[in-house]
Order: structure tokens, then sequence, then C-alpha cells
């Protein structure tokens, strides 16, 4: 389960990101405070920040440049009210990976926080194989399948879905949110190609690895 460490001092919002984020599976620590924020960011290992950048005691900006001068490389996405560019510049200067305006709607931040740990996964987990069984496993890193030593060739869909399934094993993933974590933005998805895809994966890796669960998505199961 991917942690998150929101920031937000106004008590509706602060409350409903962190409902909102647990409910789509995810640990939340929610704070409302500069100083509450920057401790929880040193004593717990977090997979993601979401800062909002007027806080009580501070602000986002200064706290994030803090965190990063003293080595926290967690991802980061700011939210604000303030839409200069020389504000935008700012928060991407102080080391932050996104900036979301306010009003937002929480899809929207639910679909950033999805790309950012996708894209980050490889480089936060030490892990570079995930074993699969006593003969098969997968190289997280470069998306990669291998029985034994030998590279077993998959499509480019079929090696990030087998990637994502690996990073939520025993979660049910919706079919919505496999599409959107495994087609660009720009390609059209399919339900169709998806189950050939998935097809193709339990041919080679065993049929009883990817559970389907009708009409609400699939499950790598433990």
């Amino acid at each position: 389960m991917n942690k998150i460490l929101v920031l937000e001092d106004e008590t509706l919002l602060n409350e409903m990101m962190s409902d909102f984020l647990r409910d789509e599976g995810y640990e939340v620590s929610s704070v409302k405070t500069y100083d509450d924020a920057l401790g929880l960011a040193y004593e717990k290992k977090f997979d993601i920040l979401i800062f909002d950048v007027k806080v009580i005691g501070g602000n986002g900006f200064d706290l994030l440049v803090e965190l990063r001068e003293s080595g926290v490389k967690t991802p980061c996405i700011f939210t604000t009210s303030l839409n200069g560019i020389k504000d935008v510049e700012k928060g991407f200067d102080a080391g932050c990976d996104d900036y979301l305006k306010k009003p937002f709607e929480l899809a929207e931040l639910l679909i950033r926080v999805k790309n950012i740990i996708k894209r980050n996964f490889s480089i936060v987990n030490k892990e570079t194989f995930i074993q699969i069984d006593k003969e098969f496993k997968f190289d997280i890193l470069k998306k990669e399948l291998f029985c034994g030593e030998s590279n077993i060739s998959l499509s480019k869909k079929e090696r990030d879905l087998l990637a994502l399934f690996l990073q939520n094993r025993g979660k049910i993933l919706s079919k919505e949110e496999i599409l959107s974590s495994v087609w660009e933005f720009d390609e059209m998805p399919s339900e169709q190609s998806l189950r050939v895809y998935i097809g193709n994966i339990r041919k080679i890796i065993g049929e009883g690895k990817i559970k389907n669960h009708s009409k609400i998505g699939y499950e790598y199961l433990v």
C-alpha cells in the first residue's frame, strides 16, 4: 500500500482529500501545519507528498526545500491557489514533481498521484527482481520477464501490465485503473485488447496467477 502525506490547513479540503485517497487504497497521513509535516516526513517513509503552499507556520515551498536539502527525495505535488508563472517556477525550483492549481477535481489529483507513483516505482523500489515462482522472475526496473536465465518475449503492453499487477499483488484493480495506467493519453483504451494481453500473460506464467473478478477488474493472487 502506497503511503501519502497530505499537508493542507483547510480542514474540509484536508478531510476530503484524505478520505478520497484512502477510499482509493492509499495509506494517508494528514496534517495542517508546517512543523507537523516536517516531523512526519522525517519520521516515516512516504511514497508521495502533497503539500499546500500557504500553510500554518510557513509555506510549502520552504518546507520542500528543507526536506530536499536534508536528503528526502520523496516525490511531491504542490496544491495552491497561486496562479502566477513565477509561483509555478518557484515550486519546481523547490524540487516538486507536479503542480495542481486550486480549485481542482479529486479525480485529477488521483491521476497525478498514480502517474508519479508509476514513474517512480522502479526508482524507489530497491528490489530489481520479483520472484513469481520457482521458474519465473520479473525485472521490475527493465520490465523484463525471465524463465531461469532466458528472457521471455512480451509486448510493451504485456510488460507494463505485468509490472502493474506485481506492484499491486493481492489488490483488485478495476478495469478503469488498469486502462488509465497502461494506455497512454493519446491511445484509445480497449477492454478487448486488455483481455488478450492478460490471456497471453496467463499462458506464460500460469492461468491461476491473475484472477478475473467479473464486472469489477483483475487481481494478481499472492
